[in-house]
This record gives C-alpha cells, sequence and structure tokens, in this order.
C-alpha cells in the first residue's frame, strides 16, 4: 500500500460514522414530500396514506398498525384533516416522537369558510350541510401556501434532530436550501398568476383557500364542502346564479370532487374547465412531488382564467 493510499483509509477511519437515521412515518403526500427533503441524503420517510387515496376517508390496514407500532418519529398533518388517526398515533406509536404540522407554530392560520363566505346570498342549508366543524376551526389544507411549507420544513428539521442528533446539521442544512427553493417557488407561481388573479373560479371543494390567500386568487364558490362532502341541490342552484351574476369563466375539478357536479353546474353555461390537485394524486412520492404539485396547480389555474 503506497503512503497516499495509507494516509487516506486512516483519515477515513477517523471520521465519525453517520448516524443511521430514525424510522419515520408521514401520513400525506405532500407533508411527506417535505420530509423527504428534509431527509434526502440521510434516509427516506415512509408514507402512510397512498398517493391516489383522500385523506378524509382512507382506512388504517394491520400493515399499517405494523408500521406505525415501529415508527420512531410521526409526522402527520393533524386531526383537523386525518381525524382517523389520532388515536392509533397515542396507541401505537406512544413512544415515537410526534409532531402534528397543524398544530405547529410560526405560520398564519385561516379559519374554515362557510357558504356564506361566498356570498350565496340565497343558499339553503341542506339538512346534510352540517359537518360538526367547531365555528373557530382551521382550515386543514394549509401546505398549498408556500410560505406555510417553509415554516413546516424548519419544524420538521428541528424534529429529525432531536431525534438523531448526529445527522442534526444535515437536516438544518437540507431545511435551509428547501426553503430557499420553496421562495423561489413562490415567486415563480406569483408570476405566473398575477395576471388572472382577478378572475373568478369556482373550485370543486373547499380545499384551496390557503392557495388564493396566498396569490391573491378570487373563489366565487365552492361546489362541495372542506372535507369534499357532497353539496345539495339547493346549494347548486345558488352557485348557477353566483357564476352567471359574477360572470365566472372556470370550473375547477379535481379527484376528490366527482366531475358531474362540475358538469351539472356547468349545464348551459360557458365554462371552461381544469383539474388541480391538493393531494399529489398522480405524482410520485418524493422530495419532487410538492414543487411539482404547487407547479401543475398554478399553471391550470393560468390556463383556466387566462384569455382566449
Amino acid at each position: 500500500m503506497t503512503r497516499l493510499a495509507l494516509f487516506l483509509c486512516l483519515a477515513l477511519a477517523a471520521l465519525p460514522a453517520r448516524a443511521e437515521p430514525p424510522l419515520v412515518l408521514v401520513d400525506t403526500p405532500p407533508l411527506h414530500s417535505l420530509v423527504a427533503r428534509v431527509m434526502q441524503g440521510l434516509g427516506q420517510p415512509g408514507l402512510l396514506v397512498p398517493p391516489g387515496t383522500s385523506p378524509h376517508d382512507f382506512q388504517l390496514r394491520p400493515s399499517d398498525a405494523g408500521r406505525l407500532s415501529q415508527a420512531q418519529v410521526v409526522i402527520w398533518t393533524g386531526p383537523a384533516l386525518v381525524p382517523w388517526l389520532s388515536e392509533p398515533i397515542a396507541t401505537l406509536a406512544d413512544s415515537a416522537a410526534v409532531m402534528a404540522a397543524l398544530d405547529s407554530p410560526g405560520w398564519q392560520r385561516l379559519p374554515l369558510r362557510h357558504a356564506d363566505d361566498f356570498h350565496l346570498d340565497n343558499f339553503v342549508p341542506d339538512e346534510d350541510d352540517d359537518h360538526g366543524h367547531a365555528e373557530d376551526a382551521t382550515d386543514p389544507h394549509a401546505w398549498l401556501d408556500p410560505a406555510v411549507a417553509r415554516a413546516w420544513v424548519y419544524l420538521i428539521a428541528d424534529l429529525l434532530s432531536q431525534a438523531d442528533p448526529g445527522n442534526a446539521a444535515a437536516y438544518r442544512a437540507n431545511a435551509r436550501a428547501a426553503d430557499g427553493e420553496l421562495e423561489s417557488l413562490r415567486d415563480e407561481m406569483a408570476a405566473l398568476l398575477a395576471p388572472v388573479a382577478a378572475r373568478p373560479f369556482v373550485v370543486p371543494h373547499d380545499a384551496y383557500q390557503y392557495l388564493e390567500v396566498a396569490f391573491g386568487l378570487r373563489a366565487a364558490g365552492s361546489i362541495a364542502l372542506t372535507d369534499a362532502s357532497m353539496p345539495g341541490p339547493s346549494h347548486v342552484a345558488a352557485l348557477r346564479d353566483v357564476v352567471v351574476t359574477q360572470e365566472v369563466s372556470c370550473v375547477l375539478t379535481d379527484p376528490q370532487t366527482s366531475a358531474d357536479w362540475s358538469a351539472v353546474l356547468a349545464e348551459g353555461l360557458d365554462l371552461r374547465t381544469a383539474l388541480v390537485d391538493a393531494d399529489g394524486t398522480g405524482l410520485t412520492p418524493g422530495p419532487d412531488l410538492y414543487p411539482q404539485m404547487m407547479r401543475a396547480m398554478a399553471q391550470a389555474l393560468a390556463d383556466c382564467l387566462g384569455p382566449g
């Protein structure tokens, strides 16, 4: 062995071994993407709710219960979005470090909207329109504001650093890099959406308030409710009146809401439609899912609301 080779071997042997990252489990693809970005180069978090599955009605499987019981870190959106996960975390992951993103500090919460927030003056609630939300409940779709995602990546890095001190510097460096990327993403989306920000549109279910506020967009109404529950006839009738009086030209659809409702709303009217997806349903899970999802939504809105 040459002196140089011997020197390199000794130098490498003297370096501290990188600690094995903990077993991390995340509930939904958008939040999983942010965690995967913070863990990039260190390990892969597990995903509980698979792509193509609504977080509102996912059923926990025995294999998922096993993964929860083995997890050392659980990062979930919170009970406002996935209430069915509260008890399994408490009973199966009682020794894990846990973060509920919606309960974390450092970002601006928005309250759940109601029909009158969209100024549906002739709206008459149907018997099944009460879904038990508290009056001061938080809208749970907070990840659709890149500013919230920027706050969350630092909180994720802090939790992972506490659970895995040996890799703390790497987690925090990744969070700083993600912060810069999310800032650039927000600027890119703002430039794309600015020309259409004043044009009203209808959302498939009321999941896009954070996106609207972040980019000054104007939703005139929502077909379904925040939890994607289907509307009643009086709601659809009131929404058609809004579409006509406010000269709405765009109705969005998404994987969580049947496109049949958009067809009913648009019947006899000259409306464009565009598919948006707040959950990254058709995307590959991982660090790239969040920016891909956000760019796709911005482009869909710009195309639907734009001229021509």
